[in-house]
């Protein structure tokens, strides 16, 4: 579901419409996509808000989290160009999310680039791309039906899993 095309906005989604402004003046030349619930457009009104932001140069790939002034919690993950294609080189099967996430906003082509990139693992390793739609579906339930627990509760216990049965050759 397109960012522009929803006609009644949710408050997460117009913090997106409000980071879109503000984060290329942090991250000049920067990419922005959008992931989880708000993606989707499953978000209810107790919904974080899930972002990447990937921009030109080096440096640390990090998560931020923020509270908006309405009090919606807002997961950005930082990502220097530079170091996320190291990071995604050694862990690709990690950045599940951000290859499905949307791009709401790439002058430059740098988000565009970046998921090109993770979406490259993932069709090498369609079995991989495959058990993380299962595991977003256990989750989904989880969500629903608090009684049901699913083998892996989080995302990286569930990424860590994949690396193991992974090992290096599927690196």
């Amino acid at each position: 579901m397109s960012l522009v095309r929803e006609k009644r906005m949710s408050i997460q989604r117009e913090i997106v419409t409000r980071m879109i402004g503000d984060l290329p003046k942090r991250f000049p030349e920067c990419g922005i996509l959008l992931a989880g619930s708000v993606q989707r457009g499953e978000e209810r009104p107790d919904s974080d808000l899930d972002l990447f932001v990937v921009f030109p140069g080096d440096g640390a790939v990090r998560l931020e989290h923020e509270e908006s002034c309405e009090g919606i919690k807002v997961d950005l993950a930082v990502l220097p160009e530079d170091a996320f294609q190291r990071e995604v080189k050694q862990h690709w099967f990690r950045f599940w999310m951000f290859s499905r996430a949307e791009i709401v906003h790439d002058p430059a082509g740098i988000a565009k680039r970046s998921q090109d990139l993770v979406l490259s693992y993932f069709r090498r390793h369609p079995n991989i791309d495959q058990a993380w739609e299962e595991q977003l579906k256990k989750v989904r339930h989880h969500k629903k039906d608090r009684n049901y627990l699913p083998e892996y509760p989080t995302w990286d216990g569930f990424a860590e899993r994949i690396g193991e049965m992974l090992g290096e050759s599927g690196r």
